[in-house]
């Protein structure tokens, strides 16, 4: 009886596996990622590009990550050895000015199984390109606002500087130029919105160049 139980069993579990083996699996699609490629020469060109590095990592700064963009990934003592600088620590400051913004990156390697690490850094252009279009856009955002504001303002604007002031402005200095002295004259509100509208449509070319060096 104990034995007819057994086989009973063991025929049991044979179903089940047997249903294991010839239940479908669902295949997962797996979506590849497209790679973004970036004319690196155009996107170092741009004024708006270079002085943004410059006022965060400064001259050096900007021909380190030049360098980085031209020669892809590089350890951080051939790096300096390369740009002609006396050690390793001396290019750090510029390499971390350029890090607290993701413009560059790097990955550290155990030496020989010791307890210090050989650094590489590595360029990120996409990091440049997205800070770019953000200023782009914000600036074309503030335009935008400011042309409602003048829409329902008076300006006035020196003969000699061409310094504007507002109607409460002018008013205060008694139609003068605090720069110079110049006397203060009537800006038409439509010649300050041809002006704003033309710095948008600029901004916009701008932008359109700028997704044409993404590919």
């Amino acid at each position: 009886m104990a034995a007819k139980k057994k086989l009973n069993t063991v025929k049991k579990m044979k179903k089940k596996i047997s249903k294991v083996k010839t239940k479908k699996t669902k295949k997962i699609a797996v979506k590849k990622v497209k790679k973004i490629v970036i004319d690196t020469k155009k996107l170092l060109k741009l004024d708006e590009a270079r002085k943004y590095v410059i006022d965060i990592a400064g001259e050096k700064g900007l021909e380190v990550f030049e360098f980085l963009i031209a020669n892809g990934e590089m350890e951080e003592n051939f790096l300096a050895k390369k740009l002609k600088f006396e050690k390793a620590n001396a290019i750090r400051k510029f390499l971390y000015k350029l890090y607290n913004k993701n413009l560059v990156s790097y990955r550290k390697v155990r030496k020989n199984n010791k307890a210090w690490y050989t650094y590489f850094w590595s360029a990120n252009s996409s990091k440049l390109v997205f800070i770019i279009k953000g200023m782009y856009e914000d600036e074309i955002k503030q335009t935008k606002k400011s042309m409602e504001l003048n829409k329902a303002e008076d300006f006035y604007v020196c003969d000699i500087c061409n310094r504007r002031y507002d109607v409460n402005e002018a008013l205060q200095n008694d139609f003068r130029c605090k720069n110079d002295g110049g006397v203060l004259t009537h800006l038409e509100s439509e010649r300050i919105l041809e002006d704003k509208q033309s710095r948008i449509d600029f901004l916009n070319k701008k932008l359109n160049e700028l997704k044409q060096l993404v590919k």
